[in-house]
């Protein structure tokens, strides 16, 4: 018998897609408020990728893989009026946390790279409650700050009510009153919108736009026939639905936004199911049933209809593309995130929406089990290219060679958040053949959501200019979708001003 050449065995290594197995997905995102104690492992379980408790935070309380939007709040001093509210150019505002050192500026400088949104539903009397001229003076204002300690934090447009006619007049106005105040578009990195089908008058619950004019307003009927208004019954039409998404990307276009992302906020059923723990059915009696909220179809919202209708929500919102109104960074989708209202609502409105049940120990409800079934599903996908190389001027004092510090941030175009690790390789060719040094990265949130740095020292540098070619996941370790966008290239300059160059005439 001829003898056994000696062999080694090492371990298969594969990079595997765990379906159904919790990971960040930052295209689903959750509203919780404050005290729901139990939301950091249902945020997780549910692969919520994103999440806001309507206003700010110095550490945020959720897990380390979703995250945290950041919400400044505005108020204006005066008296609530019932009907038309209207709007004077002499009006204050009120902006929370204060624009000071002590006040937004520290929690700024303790959360660098953050979104923050500036106000919530500020064309609503309840909420934020500010007219379009104001709000327009407000956002500036806090652009300008935050910006100006950190100018990678991104900032957004507060999300209306809904988009009707009447709210996008609302952001007519803002727009125009900052051209006409600064002189220049409005510097919107983020557009967010909320989608509610409610009516604005005759007892609407989305009331008039501030500063609007009524008659541009959706009035109520019960007769859900009538295009001309809203009924119960068609707030969860996903036609309608539909419609403000593409009336906002419309609007966004003609307003020279739509390299800009769309993000929904705040969306689901705001309409009561069980007004006191009675209501177990899912048509009502022609007579109607004590405690349950019926529609003209004589249907209840109910757990199933309420979860079907997410589920339908889900297959648009993860489909839906417009090659004149999309994005065009994310392949022409016209929504990029969306956030369910809510893990838990705070009052009747939006408790068929819940996903948790907080008399049962925070248990999924109905809509919980399914909205994990829908997201657990989902295989997580990674896109890793460099966002940002940084380009530097180096001088010597005099003493070549010098050393140089290359910088280039990593950001994720996938939907998952990326824990594995992945290498990054600076490189003096591009051919990618002479590396000078690489680094190890891993913590890149999905939707591009937050960069990362990644640096090395690039020694023995003479005066002159020196490119170099940086490769993202040289390694080949992580699967992406797209990969044929991971090199990125800089230069640089090393004591520029003793440079000669030739002297070109003509």
């Amino acid at each position: 018998m001829a003898a056994l050449e000696p062999r080694l065995y090492l371990p298969f290594i594969a990079y595997t897609e765990q379906v159904g197995a919790p990971y960040a997905n930052c295209r689903y995102g959750i509203t919780v408020f404050d005290g729901q104690h139990a939301f950091f492992d249902i945020v997780e379980n549910l692969n919520a990728g994103w999440y806001l408790s309507f206003n700010v935070a110095w550490t945020p309380p959720g897990p380390s893989q979703s995250e945290f939007v950041q919400m400044v709040r505005l108020s204006q001093g005066r008296t609530l009026r019932s009907g038309t509210d209207v709007c004077g150019p002499n009006y204050g505002y009120e902006i929370t946390p204060p624009l000071t050192d002590a006040g937004l500026g520290a929690l700024v400088d303790h959360n660098p790279g953050a979104l923050w949104i500036v106000g919530n539903e500020p064309d609503r009397l309840g909420q934020d409650d500010v007219c379009p001229q104001q709000y327009a003076r407000a956002y500036h204002d806090v652009y300008q700050f935050i910006k100006g300690r950190d100018p990678t934090a991104r900032i957004a447009v507060a999300g209306l009510v809904e988009v009707t006619p009447g709210r996008l007049q609302y952001l007519d106005i803002v727009w125009n009153t900052y051209r006409q105040l600064y002189g220049t578009s409005m510097p919107v990195d983020v557009w967010t919108m909320h989608i509610y089908i409610l009516s604005e008058t005759g007892g609407g619950d989305a009331h008039i736009a501030l500063g609007t004019d009524p008659a541009l307003a959706i009035p109520f009927s019960f007769n859900c026939s009538d295009p001309n208004s809203y009924c119960h019954a068609e707030h969860d039409d996903m036609n309608l639905f539909i419609q403000q998404v593409e009336m906002m990307r419309q609007w966004m276009k003609d307003h020279d936004y739509r390299d800009r992302p769309l993000l929904i906020t705040e969306y689901g059923i705001l309409k009561p199911y069980d007004y006191y723990g009675t209501c177990t059915v899912e048509r009502c009696p022609p007579q109607g049933l004590e405690g349950c909220f019926c529609d003209e179809n004589g249907e209840t919202f109910h757990p199933r209809r309420v979860a079907e209708f997410m589920e339908a929500t889900f297959d648009y919102l993860s489909t839906a593309r417009s090659a004149t109104l999309g994005y065009p960074d994310d392949d022409n989708r016209l929504v990029q995130q969306w956030l369910w209202y809510s893990l838990v609502a705070a009052t009747e409105a939006g408790k068929a929406s819940d996903l948790a049940d907080p008399d049962n120990a925070y248990a999924l409800t109905l809509v919980g089990q399914r909205w994990q079934s829908y997201v657990r599903n989902l295989p997580p996908n990674y896109d890793l290219y460099p966002s940002r190389v940084a380009s530097s001027v180096v001088r010597s004092g005099g003493t070549p060679p010098v050393t140089a510090t290359l910088t280039v941030w990593i950001a994720n175009e996938g939907d998952a958040f990326l824990s594995s690790v992945s290498r990054v390789t600076f490189y003096r060719d591009a051919a990618l053949s002479d590396p000078i040094g690489s680094a190890l990265v891993s913590g890149i949130s999905g939707c591009r959501m937050r960069e990362v740095a990644v640096t090395v020292q690039w020694p023995g540098l003479s005066p002159g200019m020196h490119e170099f070619w940086v490769e993202v996941d040289s390694e080949g370790w992580i699967r992406e979708l797209d990969e044929t966008n991971n090199v990125g290239r800089g230069v640089v300059l090393v004591d520029p001003f003793s440079v000669y160059l030739p002297l070109v005439t003509q």
